[in-house]
């Protein structure tokens, strides 16, 4: 049997030049515009208006002094992803930085308010001058001490009432002055919310922007009230050890409260009075005005354990406790001080 060599495998077979080629199908139309053309999209420029030179931005100039051609000839620009690395770097670093700026700003308004509390407000002080409608303002409250009650403790002289003389032991000796702030946190054009501190004061008592409340509103008896507790300082009268030493007694939690009217009148001091106050400018007391209407301030406080607590004073320190003379008392034996400007004590 003929067998073929390698050369005959690889011959080709002839083709006739004189035979037709098949027809070239017609492209379907609705093919995408890209693929209608062999190569994508159809040229945008024609023979009319050709496009601009590279050389027509070779003048543009970036904002360091950089020009185009330096930035579009860059190696680490022109690679492969180039600008869009470029761009995605540019946005990561503006979130960083808005992210850090957010972060600080919260950082330091938590660290403003850690403990939760708003910072306290300052004491008032005789030159501050608060301004508004009624009753804002600094005011002088002058009164006369009316009553002592000593009944809380076994000891009458650890108990004492500045200025230490009552009105029926001597009415120009019995004056006693507060001189007090009343302010509003809005200034009180908004609500009726008024608070009320204390000044440099004889009475050892001090407080700062307690709330006042308004009771009987409407009646002849309208009056702002407040209460707080105080730890009252007293200085015995009369020696209450055996070897006489100094001694200080103090009354803790004794109840200070007071009421300012605001209809009812005042007949304390009189006008022809020679009492310090009334000598003094009608306008203004130690750069306080006169409040205008009835006051009446107490300081009051029951019977019990360790009422009082007394102890020796040496050389200005506190020493041992002083225990003898000094039976408790019932709660309901109280001592007080009580100071008004009216219903003057009649002989």
């Amino acid at each position: 049997m003929p067998t073929r060599t390698t050369s005959e495998l690889n011959r080709l077979s002839a083709i006739a030049e004189d035979s037709d080629a098949p027809a070239i199908p017609q492209k379907a139309a609705h093919r995408p515009a890209s693929r209608r053309f062999g190569l994508g999209y159809p040229p945008r420029h024609d023979h009319e208006s050709p496009p601009p030179p590279y050389t027509s931005f070779a003048d543009v100039l970036g904002p360091n002094g950089e020009k185009f051609n330096d930035v579009r000839n860059n190696k680490h620009i022109a690679r492969r992803g180039g600008w869009k690395r470029l761009c995605i770097i540019g946005i990561v670093a503006a979130a960083v930085i808005v992210g850090l700026v957010v972060g600080l700003v919260v950082g330091m308004h938590h660290k403003g308010n850690k403990s939760g509390v708003p910072p306290a407000a300052p004491a008032a002080s005789p030159n501050s001058q608060p301004s508004g409608p009624f009753p804002i303002g600094s005011y002088s409250l002058t009164t006369f001490l009316d009553t002592v009650n000593t009944n809380c403790t076994s000891n009458p002289n650890t108990w004492r009432c500045f200025p230490y003389t009552t009105y029926d032991q001597s009415a120009a000796q019995s004056e006693a002055v507060f001189n007090w702030i009343v302010s509003s946190p809005d200034g009180g054009s908004k609500s009726a919310n008024f608070t009320i501190s204390s000044t440099d004061n004889p009475f050892s008592i001090e407080f700062s922007n307690i709330p006042l409340q308004l009771w009987d509103k409407g009646t002849d008896s309208e009056r702002y009230a407040f209460q707080l507790p105080i730890d009252k300082p007293v200085s015995p009268s009369a020696p209450i050890t055996a070897d006489n030493s100094n001694a200080i007694c103090y009354f803790n939690r004794t109840t200070l409260q007071a009421y300012l009217y605001t209809k009812k009148g005042k007949t304390y001091p009189a006008a022809s009075s020679t009492s310090p106050s009334s000598t003094t400018s009608s306008s203004t007391i130690s750069g306080h005005q006169p409040w205008p209407y009835a006051v009446k301030i107490e300081q009051v406080i029951s019977g019990g354990g360790d009422v009082p607590q007394c102890f020796k004073k040496i050389n200005g320190n506190t020493g041992d406790r002083v225990t003898a003379g000094l039976a408790p008392k019932r709660a309901t034996d109280q001592c007080s001080c009580l100071y008004q400007n009216f219903d003057l004590p009649t002989a």
